[in-house]
């Protein structure tokens, strides 16, 4: 039922070739004509539709959501983003001079910056786990350990790490990261931006202080839909981004049915998406054997040296983004770990990278560098035959040869 044949249920040209999911998602065709006709009834009659129909359908919409990530819808609030999510939980995070915020070294850029900010304007102590991939569970958790053990002291701490880490795009043991934060009195905050509909999230076991996801990616909304978990003991200090009418007397999730005008239609979509998932494609667990074949395939194909991931799960290791080592000679890698080390030659290479594959090829591989090896990211999606991953590698390559020439 998958595969490329699948792809007409979805809005790309026929020349395109989207190998690139994880980053911006994609948006079915008939979650597309409810997002158009949200829009029309939005705007054909903005007094009937903001004072009677907008808190009713933002409710409704997030009641769906609790179901899917197993928790009271009380506990949620819609988003355009997860980075949106993670300035909301540290703008109003009750810190004080001191507390400490403890993150790893592959923490999403985006999201980095936030905790930069707040350290620098509250006066907080920073601790970074140095994570090399590859790597083990058992590695990554006794680095955290160690990290937690030193922050036994006064004042509070807070840690935010990866439900999947999106460059590399690998899954982390996120649930016993959660478990060891409660044992040491450690604030969680789970940045999940690719886990929704990608994994089974049970937030009522994972029991994390707060916790926020794309509903962009791998549930098939329009751009603009995330969510964000936060723990009914954090309700009191969590308000919306800008604060609005609902600031004092609302419980948490009234404060964000409405937090200033604003295209809110991609929350209104949620029904739709989820009966996409159920009615085209058999639910997310079809959609996830799917998607485990393709991830499974390309690990057969450049075989398993070339993995990056985080071996020796106690849990499932599923991640439908498979990151692939790019071997390179002596002279090339010279040439690009330079480059990675200068950020305007680093940019002038990716926007040529960018710019060669998507007009050249109709189609696009995230990559990147780490621990001194260059990397191409594989997005699984059920749009998608296997081998148009190996077509477009053999495109990635032809790129990068050119790149060397054309970017110094």
């Amino acid at each position: 039922m998958f595969g490329k044949s699948f792809r007409d249920r979805f809005l790309f040209p026929s020349e395109v070739v989207p190998l690139n999911h994880g980053s911006f998602g994609a948006v079915p065709r008939r979650v597309y004509q409810s997002y158009q006709q949200a829009i029309y009834d939005d705007l054909k009659f903005p007094d009937q539709f903001m004072f009677s129909k907008q808190a009713p359908e933002m409710e409704k919409s997030v009641k769906l959501v609790a179901r899917v990530l197993n928790t009271d819808f009380t506990n949620l609030a819609l988003i355009p983003n997860a980075s949106t999510g993670i300035n909301i939980v540290f703008r109003d995070f009750p810190f004080v001079k001191g507390d400490t915020v403890i993150l790893t070294s592959i923490i999403y850029g985006a999201c980095g910056n936030t905790v930069d900010y707040v350290v620098n304007r509250y006066g907080l102590n920073l601790k970074v786990i140095d994570i090399k991939l590859p790597s083990t569970e058992q590695a990554i958790l006794g680095q955290f350990k160690e990290v937690f053990e030193e922050t036994r002291a006064p004042g509070k701490a807070i840690c935010i790490y990866d439900a999947i880490c999106s460059m590399p795009g690998i899954r982390m043991p996120f649930e016993l990261i959660t478990r060891m934060c409660k044992q040491y009195g450690i604030t969680s905050c789970v940045d999940g931006a690719h886990s929704i509909g990608m994994l089974n999230i049970d937030l009522s076991a994972i029991d994390c202080d707060f916790y926020t996801s794309n509903m962009h990616k791998w549930m098939y909304l329009p751009r603009g839909c995330a969510v964000l978990f936060v723990n009914p003991r954090w309700h009191d200090y969590i308000m919306p981004f800008p604060i609005s009418h609902t600031y004092k007397n609302e419980p948490f999730y009234k404060r964000f049915i409405f937090y200033g005008s604003n295209n809110y239609n991609s929350f209104y979509c949620i029904k739709d998406a989820l009966d996409f998932i159920q009615e085209d494609c058999g639910g997310f667990e079809k959609i996830r054997e799917y998607c485990k074949g393709l991830s499974d395939g390309l690990i057969a194909h450049f075989g398993q040296d070339r993995i990056v991931k985080v071996d020796g799960a106690t849990g499932d290791d599923l991640n439908f983004m498979v990151t692939v080592k790019v071997p390179l000679d002596q002279n090339q890698h010279e040439y690009f770990a330079n480059a990675f080390k200068d950020k305007e030659h680093e940019t002038k290479l990716i926007k040529f990278v960018e710019n060669e594959s998507l007009q050249k090829y109709k189609t696009f591989i995230q990559f990147g560098w780490h621990n001194n090896f260059m990397y191409v990211r594989f997005s699984c999606q059920i749009y998608n035959d296997l081998h148009e991953y190996f077509w477009g590698y053999e495109r990635f390559e032809e790129v990068m040869k050119n790149a060397i020439s054309e970017c110094n």
